[in-house]
């Protein structure tokens, strides 16, 4: 199912929690809805579900309008961070509910059980209650109930919250699969930009109830085109800095303050600024040690993660992080230089937020 959403707006007594979003989702496409709590992206999926009613703006199944369809009139199927299991109802009795509703025969409902439970891999839970099952298992039965109506369109509204960090990674890699395999259109809404930038073949980032960027998740790492964006993409976060661009002899320079400057390459020249102060960006990968040259600091914390350590010292009054190969043993109080990878800095505009090289 091809998903359009033109001008979507949805009030709540006067204040806007979705404005004006505009969105085509193609036939068979995983996009994901990230941003912080309370930014508008479950509102959005609310819409599209029908459990709203957008206050303006039009929502296109396949180019038609359904903005006044009921959710059953919708073919959607809906998988919800609370899983939303009946308790008093067996495995097999959650997943044939909408059949029975529909009055469909006991054969066909047990077939499609089975068809179902065998996808998900519930098969030997049918006669067991949500109360006798893992999370895991909750969650794999609750988007069996959604998938047993065989729809057009999955909606997911942050389904994996509540799984530990082992079984989210597991589930995430299951959900995607199996989106592959049936080729149903999926919109997943998501805080966590892990989720989001692992499964979603687009993302579209939203806050406070405005459309950021809709983008793959690359683009959205890489090229990001506001600060907000380059802020909230990227584990850990990305080091900003404010700058003073200065020319001399036909090179640019980017001035951090306390006699250190550093070249921008060509290819990395920001556009044009009234004031020549602007947010410059570096990724803590694309930050680099060494004990010969570069900015001179001193480390204040190193945090071990495994394959590499975070580093964390000071420029200034600005915490500065980096990663680092855990066999330098670096330790706290080490003198060190690090140097930046300019062909990956980031250039933003102090009062709009908005790239400088790419917006």
């Amino acid at each position: 199912m091809k998903v359009d959403l033109i001008n979507l707006t949805k009030k709540f007594m006067g204040i806007t929690a979705v404005s004006s979003i505009n969105l085509d989702i193609k036939d068979g496409e995983f996009v994901a809805f990230l941003g912080p709590s309370g930014c508008g992206k479950t509102t959005t999926l609310l819409m599209i579900s029908g459990i709203y009613k957008p206050t303006a703006g039009d929502i296109l199944f396949n180019g038609n309008r359904v903005n006044h369809f009921p959710p059953k009139d919708r073919d959607i199927g809906m998988v919800f961070q609370s899983y939303a299991l009946y308790p008093h109802m067996t495995v097999y009795q959650n997943l044939v509910f909408s059949l029975m509703l529909k009055r469909r025969p006991k054969d066909e409902m047990k077939a499609e059980a089975k068809r179902v439970a065998d996808i998900m891999g519930i098969g030997s839970l049918l006669n067991r209650k949500p109360g006798q099952l893992s999370g895991g298992q909750q969650q794999r039965v609750a988007l069996g109930r959604a998938l047993i109506k065989q729809p057009k369109l999955l909606l997911f509204d942050e389904p994996l919250s509540n799984l530990d960090a082992r079984l989210r990674i597991s589930m995430r890699s299951e959900i995607k699969k199996l989106q592959n395999n049936l080729g149903i259109t999926s919109i997943y809404v998501t805080h966590d930009q892990i989720e989001a930038m692992t499964m979603a073949d687009r993302i579209a980032v939203i806050k406070d109830g405005i459309l950021q960027a809709y983008t793959i998740p690359e683009e959205l790492h890489d090229k990001p085109k506001t600060l907000f964006i380059a802020e909230f993409i990227g584990n850990p976060p990305m080091n900003l800095f404010e700058v003073k661009l200065i020319s001399e002899n036909g090179s640019l320079y980017a001035d951090l303050g306390k006699g250190v400057k550093v070249g921008i390459p060509k290819t990395r020249t920001p556009k044009d600024t009234q004031s020549g102060i602007i947010k410059m960006g570096i990724r803590p990968q694309d930050l680099h040690a060494n004990r010969d040259k570069g900015i001179k600091t001193i480390i204040e914390l190193v945090e071990p993660m495994g394959r590499d350590d975070l580093i964390v010292c000071k420029l200034g009054d600005k915490d500065i992080h980096f990663l680092t190969d855990p066999g330098l043993k670096l330790k706290a109080g080490d003198r060190i230089n690090i140097s930046p990878d300019m062909e990956k800095s980031q250039f933003f505009e102090i009062e709009t937020g908005k790239s400088l090289l790419w917006a």
